[in-house]
């Protein structure tokens, strides 16, 4: 089953707006799931590239999507700033570019075997 383009351009902005909001509400307000920070950093901004990976068919936009939700993060953590109990932290930022470059690559390979699978098929 394949979901449309516009299905999925709309689940990564949903996706894209959940993770603002999740990232800009009071700490002590925010859902905590009692795992490393780090970690849910990193795993949140894998699945955001993931689902990026997709809505772009060449290399090039895919890296620049890359890119952008790299900066993005940044500036989301970088307003953090003005949400009581939050701070800037550069080690987030760290975490979520790993997560992003993580996703990238996860998301090739995946799509890597697909076609070649695909490929195979008569």
């Amino acid at each position: 089953m394949s979901l449309s383009r516009r299905y999925r351009i709309l689940l990564f902005l949903a996706y894209a707006i959940v993770i603002t909001v999740l990232s800009l509400l009071p700490a002590d307000q925010g859902p905590t799931l009692n795992i490393w920070d780090k970690l849910e950093h990193f795993c949140a901004y894998s699945l955001f590239m993931m689902l990026a990976f997709p809505l772009f068919h060449n290399h090039r936009w895919r890296l620049a999507s890359g890119i952008g939700i790299i900066l993005y993060s940044s500036a989301v953590e970088y307003a953090q700033r003005l949400s009581p109990g939050r701070h800037t932290s550069i080690e987030d930022v760290f975490a979520n570019s790993l997560g992003v470059i993580s996703g990238y690559l996860l998301a090739w390979i995946m799509m890597y075997f697909v076609t070649r699978k695909r490929q195979a098929q008569p």
